[in-house]
C-alpha cells in the first residue's frame, strides 16, 4: 500500500513545527529578564521586612543595646520606654552603627542577628544630619527602602535601607 502526502499536508506540518518552535524561543527570550525581576521582587520584599523589623520591634531582648553582643537575639530599634510604633530610640541607632561599623566580623554578626542572606547598608538621618551610616560597597542587585521615622527626642528624620 502507498501512502501519498500531499502539499497540503507538508505545509501544514512545516507550519505546525516553526510555530512550536517560535513559541519555544520566545518564552526562553523572555525567561532571563523574569527570573532577574522575580529577584529584584524577592530583595524588595526581604528590604521591607527588614526595614519593619528595624522600625516597629524592639528587639529581642528589649534591651539589647546594653548587652554583650553573644547575649544579643534580634535587633530592633524601636524605643520600648515609649511603646509608640515608629519612635526609634537614638541610643539602639548609635549601638547598631556601633556593631555594623567595628570590624567585618561584627558586620557579619549584624547580617546574622537580621536573618538576611544578602548584604545590607542604612543611614539613618535626623534633621538632615547622618546619625549612623552602615555601608558596604553596592552589589549588583540594589533595591532602596525609605522610611520616615520619628525619634525619641521629638524629631523626624528618615531610615534607608539599600539591599544588595
Amino acid at each position: 500500500m502507498k501512502v501519498q502526502i500531499g502539499f497540503e499536508q507538508v505545509f501544514s506540518l512545516f507550519l505546525f513545527v516553526f510555530s512550536v518552535t517560535y513559541l519555544i524561543y520566545q518564552l526562553l527570550s523572555y525567561y532571563p529578564s523574569y527570573t532577574g525581576e522575580m529577584r529584584r521582587e524577592s530583595i524588595f520584599s526581604e528590604a521591607y521586612q527588614i526595614s519593619e523589623i528595624l522600625v516597629n520591634d524592639y528587639g529581642d531582648p528589649p534591651n539589647w543595646y546594653s548587652l554583650p553582643l553573644d547575649q544579643i537575639k534580634r535587633i530592633g530599634l524601636l524605643n520600648e520606654s515609649i511603646g509608640k510604633s515608629n519612635v526609634l530610640s537614638l541610643i539602639k541607632i548609635s549601638k547598631a552603627n556601633e556593631i555594623c561599623n567595628s570590624n567585618n566580623l561584627n558586620y557579619q554578626k549584624f547580617k546574622q542577628l537580621l536573618d538576611l542572606k544578602n548584604d545590607i547598608s542604612f543611614i539613618v538621618y535626623l534633621n538632615n544630619n547622618v546619625v549612623a551610616s552602615c555601608t558596604r560597597p553596592f552589589g549588583e542587585r540594589v533595591v532602596k527602602v525609605n522610611r520616615i521615622v520619628a525619634f525619641d527626642n521629638g524629631s523626624y528624620g528618615e531610615l534607608v535601607i539599600w539591599l544588595y
